[in-house]
């Protein structure tokens, strides 16, 4: 038996106070796959200056497809109901015996009175796998139901994102005692992997497929590059620090920090090819060679680490005439040649050949993005689901 990730995701780190809540109850619905007698939380508060009190964290659990919560159960940390997470910290909840399995999702409500300001949140724009609603002036942490307010009453300073997102804020994972032979798939790369569409159309396949048996953690992270560090941008809150260290920076922590999954899959590189030239960054241009040598080195890391690792082309990213397109999307044609062709890793997924127009190669099938001809939608997402081995993981 060991502990192995329910659900997991990166905290968003916005460098700046976004919202200010009080006496507010989240509540996250969270799929499932795993079964075990035993559960804790990760609690977070990444990237605050403040310390964050949770007044209130419990767990429940619903059959899938059915809007029935039961079995709530108090989270304590030290045998403490209220729990307390300092500046910048990352810790584990106590245990509780909580029977749980691949049929069921797990359901966590979060109360926090007093007022808070909130300086990071994990994400989720696809909102199939896991969702959040949130209930106003009150504790509701043991109830079934509660009056349900807007995303982004709560959030005004996101609405710049005109693809509307679902946020928790406290919590960066959920882990159940479950038997050892279970399968853990990371996701690994940038807003395509971060937003979730492919992800979600993964999970529901995993739950069908394979009950009990694997797992999928979500390490994507917004704007993120393999080889330069965030993109600055004034006009987002922080200024740009959502999207993060370099991919070959952050992997090895944001991969690893908790465990050790058995396959590894990377997509990155859209943001490399293409901010230096839309951000008037020519300094930040890289080469061929560039993005090889940083794909090699995640490859090593994580045949290093014990994983295997899978190499994922890089999606069409047309959407209009601009006058740098063809010299991006030269290195985009590049990058995915010799993607396919390098024997290094364990794999390949061709989620460009799964994604892009039939007859023009340099778009993306117009059904399959969310209208900016970057980002896959939710049949974008299940064609790129559809691109990966499930069957050759849970072989090996």
């Amino acid at each position: 038996m060991e502990w192995k990730m329910a659900w997991s995701y990166l905290p968003v780190n916005y460098n700046s106070c976004i919202a200010r809540i009080s006496n507010t109850t989240f509540r996250g619905f969270f799929v499932n796959n795993l079964k075990g007698d035993k559960i804790r939380i990760r609690f977070s508060n990444l990237y605050s200056p403040e310390q964050l009190i949770l007044d209130k964290v419990t767990i429940a659990k619903r059959t899938k497809n059915s809007s029935n919560i039961e079995g709530f159960q108090t989270i304590r940390y030290k045998g403490r109901d209220t729990i307390s997470v300092g500046s910048g910290e990352q810790f584990y909840s106590d245990e509780i015996d909580f029977s749980i399995s691949s049929s069921e999702d797990i359901v966590i409500s979060i109360f926090i009175n007093e007022p808070t300001k909130l300086y990071s949140l994990c994400s989720t724009w696809s909102a199939k796998s896991w969702y959040t609603r949130y209930g106003l002036d009150g504790n509701f942490t043991l109830e079934g139901e509660f009056p349900e307010t807007d995303n982004y009453e709560l959030y005004p300073a996101l609405q710049y994102d005109e693809n509307r997102a679902n946020h928790i804020y406290g919590i960066s994972g959920i882990e159940v005692f479950t038997e050892s032979d279970v399968k853990t798939l990371a996701l690994f790369g940038d807003s395509i992997t971060h937003m979730s569409y492919y992800r979600d159309a993964l999970t529901h396949m995993m739950t069908d497929a394979y009950p009990g048996k694997l797992t999928i953690v979500n390490r994507g992270l917004g704007g993120n590059r393999l080889l330069n560090d965030y993109t600055r941008m004034s006009e987002i809150p922080g200024g740009g620090t959502i999207f993060g260290r370099a991919g070959i920076d952050r992997f090895i922590y944001d991969i690893y920090q908790m465990d050790i999954p058995d396959y590894v899959v990377v997509l990155i590189g859209i943001n490399d090819f293409t901010h230096p030239y839309f951000f008037n960054r020519s300094g930040e241009i890289i080469t061929i060679e560039e993005y090889k040598e940083g794909i090699l080195k995640l490859i090593d890391t994580a045949h290093t680490k014990g994983s295997k690792i899978l190499i994922g082309t890089v999606l069409p990213f047309k959407k209009e005439e601009l006058i740098w397109f063809d010299k991006a999307e030269s290195l985009r044609q590049e990058a995915n040649r010799w993607i396919r062709e390098q024997e290094e890793s364990d794999g390949v997924i061709d989620f460009d050949l799964a994604i892009r127009d039939k007859y023009t190669s340099e778009i993306m099938d117009d059904s399959c993005h969310l209208g900016d001809g970057i980002h896959p939608n939710e049949e974008g997402g299940l064609r790129m689901a559809k691109a990966v081995p499930l069957e050759l993981i849970m072989e090996r």
